[in-house]
């Protein structure tokens, strides 16, 4: 077995150091290096092959030697020395963001609408670009002729919208058309680029992977995937994710996307552990401003908590030293982690749910964008970033924060995702491009008695752009789309005399047909981008209600489909926050976890173990203001799956048994003070087959 099948604990030291100063790395050692990381607890490091200055670390034959290291194999080096401590070693290669290559070669250069191949520090090469991925191919099956376990593979995206030769040859090639210069996403042909640029960086990327195990079948390889969770542009789709064995990205978004993004590397994995990767600084561009050890313990944690193996970044200096005092705090916090990783390395846990997360990576666009050229989308000047403000998105990572908040356990489904069984509930979140093969899962899964509640323009679209005018799942939903959207400035006006819920961006107006309305939609008197008109200075406050429905409930076969018309998740305040906490508690309460005395700071999820029959219920206490208050009494029932009976209860961090009861497979237990984790692990009777 490849030994990062049991690596919880990873570690890399950034390494994108220039020649531009003849002191740069005179004081790197390689012994001096691994003596430093290993005391960060790792039991993975990935060492720097080539670096985004396509500087290697190595004698390259195919690409450039960093003129410092003066012909030193110093990647070869620390892989031995790595492999000789029992560390696993990965290699680190970035593509796309390789500056020498793309400097000696302009015709591999992305190049942007107005003509424009430079960007900040450097040019960018495109991975349409035949030449480009004949010189990666060849590099990479250099790289992985080391010893290595594993090989990271970085910056597997797009950075912008590429229209170069390459790009504009192989589009007109294969549709007979010129790239479009607007963006419209309804329009099909805009569409077709959009899915055409997914399927050419899933293709390099599937090359790279193929030429790495074309050398060593058994190296275990990664391509970065944080853009999952930013949206069009940077073209990543599952099929890419394919190309990796385990998925694995760096990530900066703070607690509430920890939480998130861990459970959508888990949908996307095909080996276990995935991995979830953060700075040990501030940010990926501070060289000097720590984390507090209270803040990497909850990022850490909060990994493993979700079955996951972290990885912590640091940065080398300039001259090739690294920071020892860092390390000492690093040491002390792989001591205060052990107990949970080596538990979770040894269960290898699943997240166990009943209630699935919907993620539609086809679905992450701005719609406020049709009708916008290109040179606007892609220029930062103006604010118009297409990663920015992703609609979709930030409603899915709302719905995340609710759940967590009403302590219900959930798995996130990708749109390849099949098997239901498990589930009570979906939640789909605004998710306009769906497949028909998409569509009649879910239809079948509420037919079959499961609810479903779904937002905004979900199945509007098939992948392809083409849309019938109204929503596929219209049978299911029960409620029909006019064609039309309200005003930017929208409320939910519930039936019962309940608060009103605000929406800041147009929704679209629909009519129930066979479902019953809940609540209807009001608008401002006026337009609110009418400054000659108005009802407040202000604001823009809520008229009389019209006839539009703005949530509807309906029956479908033996399941229920609760329909949401607006993305007021997105917006993550309190009132939203609430009113989805009410919606969800009504229609999606969870039969897997009951709990009380958890604030919201806490997560509470629930792991079963694949190599013996047992479940970690994990609390991880992750407070806005750090170090953490602690909570106290908190209570907790669990209804194990397939009725397992529980056998005995340990806490992991000193591995005491803790009191229980137990009833028909449900067991009730007590956290009397939780400080920022604990973890307990429930063994169950073996079911007979």
């Amino acid at each position: 077995m490849n030994d990062l099948q049991n690596a919880y604990a990873g570690f890399l030291v950034d390494s994108h150091i220039t020649e531009h100063d003849e002191s740069f790395l005179s004081r790197f050692d390689p012994a001096v290096f691994v003596n430093t990381v290993k005391r960060s607890g790792a039991d993975s490091v990935m060492v720097y092959a080539c670096c985004h200055n396509g500087n290697c670390y190595y004698p390259t034959r195919v690409g450039h030697s960093h003129k410092n290291l003066k012909g030193r194999d110093v990647f070869g080096e620390i892989v031995s020395l790595l492999r000789k401590e029992g560390i696993a070693p990965r290699a680190y290669y970035t593509i796309v963001y390789q500056r020498h290559a793309a400097r000696n070669n302009p015709d591999w250069r992305v190049t942007q609408i107005d003509g424009k191949q430079n960007y900040r520090r450097s040019w960018h090469n495109c991975p349409n670009s035949q030449g480009y991925r004949a010189f990666v191919k060849a590099h990479v099956a250099e790289i992985a002729a080391y010893d290595v376990d594993g090989f990271f593979v970085d910056m597997t995206f797009w950075p912008g919208v590429c229209m170069c030769h390459s790009c504009r040859a192989r589009f007109l090639k294969e549709t007979g058309r010129e790239i479009p210069e607007t963006v419209n996403w309804n329009d099909p042909l805009w569409v077709r680029f959009q899915r055409s640029r997914e399927r050419w960086l899933s293709e390099c990327a599937h090359e790279i992977t193929g030429a790495i195990k074309a050398v060593n079948p058994r190296i275990v390889v990664s391509h970065q995937f944080s853009p999952v969770l930013l949206g069009w542009m940077y073209g990543q789709t599952y099929d890419l994710s394919l190309a990796s064995d385990v998925p694995s990205g760096d990530f900066y978004g703070g607690k509430n996307q920890q939480r998130f993004g861990t459970k959508v590397l888990a949908a996307f994995t095909q080996k276990l552990p995935f991995e979830f990767m953060t700075s040990r600084c501030v940010t990926l561009y501070d060289h000097t401003s720590n984390k507090s050890e209270d803040e990497l313990l909850c990022s850490c944690i909060t990994t493993l908590a979700n079955g996951g193996a972290y990885l912590l970044i640091d940065a080398i200096n300039p001259d090739g030293t690294l920071e020892k005092p860092l390390y000492d705090r690093l040491s002390h916090l792989a001591e205060t982690l052990k107990p949970f990783k080596q538990k979770v390395a040894a269960l290898k846990p699943v997240i166990q749910a009943d209630t699935g997360l919907y993620f539609s990576m086809a679905s992450h666009i701005r719609r406020d964008h049709n009708g916008t050229n290109l040179r606007a989308i892609m220029d930062p000047a103006n604010n118009m970033l297409a990663a920015s403000d992703l609609r979709p998105m930030q409603e899915v990572l709302g719905t995340s924060i609710v759940l967590n908040q009403c302590k219900i356990p959930y798995r996130v489904l990708t749109d390849h995702s099949t098997d239901f069984s498990s589930l009570k509930t979906i939640i789909v979140n605004d998710a306009s491009f769906m497949s028909a093969a998409e569509c009649e899962r879910l239809r079948q899964f509420v037919h079959a008695g499961g609810t479903l509640i779904a937002t905004g323009m979900t199945s509007h679209q098939d992948l392809d752009g083409s849309t019938s005018g109204d929503f596929a799942l219209k049978d299911v939903f029960g409620v029909s789309f006019t064609g039309r959207f309200s005003r930017k400035w929208n409320y939910l006006v519930p039936g019962e005399g309940g608060e009103m819920v605000s929406c800041n961006v147009p929704a679209p107006l629909v009519n129930a047909t066979t479902a019953t309305v809940l609540a209807r939609v009001s608008e401002p008197m006026f337009d609110p981008e009418d400054f000659e008109r108005f009802a407040s200075y202000h604001s823009n406050p809520p008229g009389a209600a019209i006839e539009h429905a703005a949530m509807a409930v309906n029956r479908y076969g033996k399941g229920t489909c609760i329909y949401l018309y607006s993305s007021c998740l997105a917006m993550q305040n309190e009132a939203q926050q609430a009113f989805g906490g009410n919606l969800i508690r009504r229609f999606a309460s969870t039969s897997l976890l009951k709990a009380s005395g958890a604030p919201n700071s806490v997560e509470i999820s629930l792991l079963r173990g694949t190599t013996k029959p047992s479940y970690l219920l994990c609390f991880v206490n992750y407070q806005e203001e750090l170090p953490n208050i602690p909570v106290h009494d908190i209570e907790v029932a669990v209804s194990l799956p397939d009725n397992a009976s529980p056998l005995a209860c340990r806490r992991v961090s000193d591995g005491k048994a803790i009191d229980f009861t137990a009833d028909s497979g449900q067991i009730r237990l007590k956290v009397s003070r939780l400080e920022t984790v604990e973890m307990i692990e429930i063994d169950v009777k073996e079911q007979s087959p």
